[in-house]
């Protein structure tokens, strides 16, 4: 007989545990830093410069420069230096009016990538060109953006039905049998296909771990392929791999204990990875994260079990497995879509303005109908099945299909939602007026060797205040604050936005309640495995 709580106790200690590790991750970056550019960014040029030149705090090696006109045609550069501190290239004589954007990748004497972007104008001074020249080139597709996507969908399909074809095996194995000896029962068939998922889910995870190389290094080496796996999401590559390994050996002669662990490790290599660990409440946000993603392979596994289990001629103890799993889904279910709206509450993401809110919104919906769907199969159909009956067993195998289907879909929309940053707590634009009267406002600045972040608090008094931050010298896709007062032993409130436009972000209502000296903590992520830190002290 199937117990859900002594099956499900040690896998989630062992969840616990994953999670106490995650949470001592602290990545460290180390790369060089961009000090200058002729031109400047945003300058205006009355006459055409002849060369562009970057100023870098070592030695680099640029590996890409190229200047790209307003029509969109990368400029022929000429006598390019591309290796010291200053690596430079002639511009053609004579280039037309317009604007130009300028881009680089370049190699650390660390082996570490950096890369960048500026804009100048030359002729008559026109900032709306400038600024669409910038959007147009930040919102430029990256080539590789759609084999991810697909590369992505492959890895969470391919990990939940793994983890969660195997749990159906235990419900219909019980929990003292081995691996082994599942050749004399019919539970052999999901041993097959956790094992065929588990090879193809390796090597896609080798693939998009190929492919965010190639999106950031024009080449590597040893020490650079060992720097990315020492970053968080190279931390979760490595779990996800050898967890997949474990489950591999597990399926094909090992004991079930391996199912276990390994279905441990692949649900603990998605939470290095993503918005979980940076946001405001980082330990609620991955104990989520676990239930949501242990009760989606529970769900994606039982589904396809049941499926197998009514294409085969009928049998009471078939009708007892089915009830079993209904029973268990009552309360998963509902488990992992709670957990699912806290992490959308967290991210303060249920904004239906904001990309990120459009896709967890569609994501509730199509869950909500499934649900819809499971609950007819659990009042309507499986009480009938029971009593026996061909024709309402092929009934229910067909909402079970379309159960399928969407929740394929479901983790269709999840490869789209991870790559979007999770929106404000308030409204977007950086000129949006406070609605009251008079405001005071204090500013302050965090310098680094290639860029800076500009920081407006308003009122700057006691209370709820808007913070406003914007970035120069350095791409900018997520912008972390934590505000904290260590004189009336207030931890960190930590609040995550994406930017409102190039450079510009907004976080609304922080309830800076208490008087004194607030240390603000800024975290600017560049890339996955960059960001940019700095403490700002403000007196209100």
């Amino acid at each position: 007989m199937f117990h859900p709580k002594r099956g499900f106790a040690w896998i989630w200690s062992g969840i616990l545990c994953a999670l106490l590790w995650v949470a001592g991750i602290q990545p460290a970056f180390a790369h060089a830093s961009l000090l200058s550019t002729f031109p400047e960014d945003g300058a205006v040029l009355q006459e055409a410069p002849t060369q562009v030149r970057l100023v870098f705090n070592e030695p680099v090696r640029i590996t890409q420069l190229q200047v790209l006109g307003s029509s969109g045609r990368a400029l022929a550069l000429e006598n390019v230096v591309s290796t010291g501190n200053a690596p430079q290239g002639d511009l053609p004589q004579e280039i037309p009016e317009g604007v130009y954007i300028v881009s680089w990748r370049a190699i650390s004497a660390d082996s570490h990538p950096v890369s960048g972007s500026f804009a100048f104008q030359v002729g008559a001074a026109d900032p709306g060109q400038l600024q669409a020249a910038r959007t147009a080139h930040a919102q430029g597709r990256d080539p590789l953006y759609w084999p991810l996507v697909g590369v992505r969908w492959g890895i969470y399909l391919g990990s939940l039905f793994v983890v969660g074809v195997l749990g159906w095996w235990r419900l219909l194995r019980g929990q003292r049998s081995s691996f082994a000896d599942s050749d004399r029962v019919s539970g052999a068939e999901p041993l097959s296909w956790a094992f065929a998922t588990a090879w193809i889910t390796l090597s896609l995870t080798v693939v998009a771990f190929s492919l965010h190389l190639a999106q950031l290094y024009p080449y590597f080496n040893g020490r650079e392929l060992l720097r990315v796996m020492l970053s968080p999401y190279g931390w979760g590559t490595g779990l996800r791999l050898v967890g997949l390994g474990i489950l591999i050996w597990a399926c094909e002669e090992g004991a079930a204990w391996g199912g276990g662990i390994g279905s441990v490790l692949v649900i603990g290599s998605f939470l290095p990875i993503g918005h979980a660990l940076t946001s405001e409440y980082p330990v609620g946000t991955v104990a989520l994260l676990s239930l949501h993603l242990a009760g989606s392979a529970f769900w994606l596994g039982g589904l396809w079990g049941v499926d197998r289990l009514l294409s085969r001629e009928w049998t009471p103890q078939s009708a007892g497995v089915v009830q079993r799993f209904s029973d268990v889904a009552t309360w998963a279910v509902p488990g992992l879509i709670l957990a699912g709206v806290g992490m959308g509450g967290i991210h303060r993401g249920w904004d239906w303005d904001h990309p990120y809110g459009q896709y967890l919104w569609a994501k509730l919906l199509l869950v909500l109908m499934m649900v819809g769907l499971g609950a007819h199969n659990k009042f309507r159909l499986v009480p009938a099945l029971q009593q026996g009956g061909q024709t309402v067993g092929r009934s229910l195998r067909r909402i079970v299909r379309l159960e399928l289907v969407g929740l394929m879909l479901v983790l269709a929309l999840t490869s789209f939602l991870v790559a979007q940053a999770p929106p404000s707590n308030g409204r977007h634009g950086m000129g949006a007026p406070l609605e009251s009267g008079l405001q005071t406002s204090c500013e302050e600045r965090l310098n680094w060797p290639e860029g800076s972040l500009h920081l407006r608090i308003l009122p700057c008094r006691p209370g709820e205040n808007q913070i406003r931050a914007e970035v120069k010298g350095v791409p900018a896709q997520e912008l972390t604050l934590g505000f904290s007062l260590p004189e009336q032993g207030i931890p960190p409130l930590r609040r995550t936005v994406a930017p409102d436009g190039p450079g510009q972000f907004v976080v609304e209502n922080v309830p800076l309640a208490l008087a004194g000296e607030w240390q603000i903590e800024v975290r600017l992520l560049i890339s996955d495995f960059e960001e940019r830190r700095g403490q700002i002290a403000v007196s209100l």
